[in-house]
């Protein structure tokens, strides 16, 4: 399946593409919308849904280098995805233990705000290498 990579490489840009649109949605229910009744709902329900796409490209990924039979992590883009989930899972994990905090929670916070704006600079740096490794950009 992974092997006719024509066919699947669209399948791993689309899970992406998704991904970073939710993970925008996320970023803009807090930063614009924080004063509106539902925000916090929309930016957790979108940041969940931009970590779980993500995982679902990371295998399809995964699969295109093993079907190729390339190294893993040997292009920009491979390297920046890695990093970049790693840290959407520290996002994700510190935006869960902020609300579960009953100290700290303002540092806490505070962390999670700049490991999020980290998170979507690695995601879209990742977005570029990947366009400019197919030769859209």
């Amino acid at each position: 399946m992974f092997a006719d990579y024509a066919r699947v490489w669209p399948v791993h840009a689309i899970l992406m593409g998704s991904s970073v649109l939710s993970l925008l949605t996320a970023a803009w229910a807090v930063t614009f919308g924080h004063h509106r009744k539902g925000s916090f709902r929309i930016h957790k329900a979108a940041a969940v849904t931009a970590f779980v796409l993500p995982a679902a490209g990371l295998v399809v990924a995964a699969g295109m280098v093993q079907a190729s039979g390339g190294p893993h992590l040997r292009v920009p883009h491979g390297v920046f995805g890695a990093i970049t989930i790693v840290v959407g899972f520290l996002t994700g994990a510190g935006g869960h233990i902020t609300t579960k905090a009953r100290s700290n929670r303002k540092q806490l916070r505070t962390v999670h705000l700049w490991v999020g704006r980290v998170a979507v600079l690695l995601f879209l740096l990742t977005v570029f290498a990947g366009l400019r490794q197919v030769g859209i950009l």
